[in-house]
């Protein structure tokens, strides 16, 4: 792999400990995928932000950078942490784990990031555009980024990101080549109306193609051009928990996708799949895991919920209230959060006894101090990991389904 004069420096240490150390870690992963050479990129989201996700060994990791005195060299947002920084001791979160991440948060902050604690950086602080490498963690970040934005990002590991954001630099290959951003596989919708389509339904559809194209790239034919932004975040969340994808493509919708032949870069799918209404109640049937009772929880917000959906779960809180033993809470980020107390539609979730929570995510959160044992959901990330990372019974519900379940 080449590297330049700059380059080569930085690897030998000549810009210091941590830039040697960053730069060692990214031509490594450079010559394990073939990569040419180096690229700059603009604009970071990094993963490794969360306690329970990289642990001690990664909090030592960002705290020896940071004594290192590395700074991050583009803008860099940051992901979920392990807590609402703001609320912790009213979820009865663990000391050690305060801590911990804060100790995080403090190494990350020194460095240069930008504390966002969003899954969903798209929404809140990165004002990344059409054509822009990118260095990107977080699975539904890097598919919506790569798909509707248009902007050029790999899968980025945990750590990965970090020493992109130190270096200003990834290797070349994969989703920053134009021959793999091609469409691989056409998925034809076969009298749906998307137009009626819910979140949780476009879930269904993203954890289906997700599940069938694995790591190719999947074009999909007739979606409505009314999907909102916040359905393919939800699709985008599912198509890259099923499968490796980083990318696809909407005709007509996302901009690499303009026709076919554009998707596919003027050559034939590798294959063609029909999906209906048979696959699409399937797939929804196939997430519940809850049978009997009614969920305890009802857990919205995976990815994060904007303001519009915070708006739109205020309206259908109106004149419902918790029912007895029941719980609702709606994960967010910290820009949405401001911006619907500012308009008023935080006071109208919490009269209801819901919580909206901010920086963290249900996956990654300390539940342990909460007799939990279902839950319903609109999301088919949270449907997926739910059961195996905290043994919960799942309901997927669409958001008015979900917002019932535990109101009167």
């Amino acid at each position: 792999m080449f590297l330049t004069t700059e380059e080569e420096q930085s690897l030998q240490g000549e810009q210091g400990e941590a830039v040697q150390l960053a730069m060692s870690v990214l031509v490594k992963l450079g010559k394990m995928y073939g990569a040419d050479r180096m690229i700059r990129i603009e604009n970071v989201h990094v993963d490794a932000s969360s306690y329970y996700g990289i642990s001690d060994a990664g909090m030592e990791f960002c705290e020896k950078l940071a004594e290192e005195g590395a700074a991050y060299k583009v803008p860099t947002t940051l992901c979920i942490a392990s807590i609402d920084f703001e609320r912790h001791a009213e979820f009865d979160v663990a000391q050690e784990c305060v801590e911990k991440q804060l100790r995080i948060s403090e190494a990350h902050l020194k460095m240069g990031a930008i504390p966002s604690w969003t899954c969903t950086p798209y929404q809140c602080d990165s004002s990344v555009r059409f054509g822009q490498n990118i260095a990107w963690g977080e699975s539904n970040a890097i598919a919506f980024v790569n798909s509707v934005i248009g902007a050029r990002t790999i899968r980025c590991a945990d750590f990965v990101d970090i020493c992109a954001a130190i270096t200003g630099l990834m290797p070349r290959f994969d989703l920053y080549l134009d021959d793999e951003r091609k469409g691989s596989v056409l998925f034809k919708l076969d009298n749906l109306d998307t137009r009626y389509f819910t979140s949780a339904d476009y879930a269904a559809l993203g954890y289906y193609v997700g599940g069938v194209a694995d790591s190719r790239v999947p074009v999909l034919q007739g979606v409505s051009k009314t999907v909102s932004v916040d359905q393919l975040k939800a699709f985008s969340a599912a198509v890259s928990t099923s499968g490796s994808i980083g990318l696809f493509h909407m005709c007509e919708i996302t901009p690499e996708a303009k026709n076919l032949d554009e998707a596919f870069g003027g050559e034939k799918p590798s294959e063609t799949v029909v999906f209906g209404q048979d696959e699409l109640s399937e797939v929804r049937n196939s997430f519940s895991t809850q049978d009997g009772p009614e969920p305890d929880i009802a857990i919205l917000g995976c990815p994060h919920y904007s303001v519009e959906e915070l708006r739109e779960a205020a309206h259908l809180l109106k004149n419902r209230r918790l029912a007895a033993n029941k719980q609702l809470w709606i994960f967010t980020n910290r820009c949405a959060q401001e911006r619907a107390e500012q308009m008023g539609i935080l006071e109208k979730i919490n009269e209801t006894g819901a919580k909206v929570i901010c920086d963290t995510c249900f996956l990654l959160f300390p539940t342990a101090a909460w007799e939990l044992g279902s839950i319903a959901t609109d999301s088919a990330k949270m449907a997926h990991y739910a059961p195996g990372l905290g043994k919960f019974r799942v309901s997927f519900l669409d958001k008015v389904q979900c917002i019932e379940s535990v109101t009167k």
